[in-house]
């Protein structure tokens, strides 16, 4: 019996993560969460109490895809007042 050693191969993607947090418009928070939900590249959507409404986590392969997601897709959701974005730094 021969045995043989393979090497694995890991296949490492880096991708570019934010923290996106929301001011909304009362009593919108329900549907605005489920429509960010559905949005390709948001990771985690959910409510906050304190000066901010909610906030997202936005997944993208680089820095453009991120603000791309944030400026053509979030901001046009009805019921968003304002966002501020974070780069996640690690």
């Amino acid at each position: 019996m021969r045995l043989y050693w393979r090497p694995t191969k890991t296949l490492v993607v880096a991708m570019d993560k934010a923290l996106v947090l929301l001011t909304l418009e009362p009593t919108s928070e329900r549907t605005v969460l489920d429509k960010l939900r559905k949005l390709k590249g948001v990771a985690e959507a959910h409510f906050l109490y304190g000066p901010y409404d909610a906030y997202v986590i936005i997944l993208g392969k680089t820095s453009v895809e991120l603000q791309s997601l944030v400026i053509d897709h979030i901001r046009h959701i009805e019921g968003i007042n304002s966002t501020m974005t974070c780069f996640i730094a690690d």
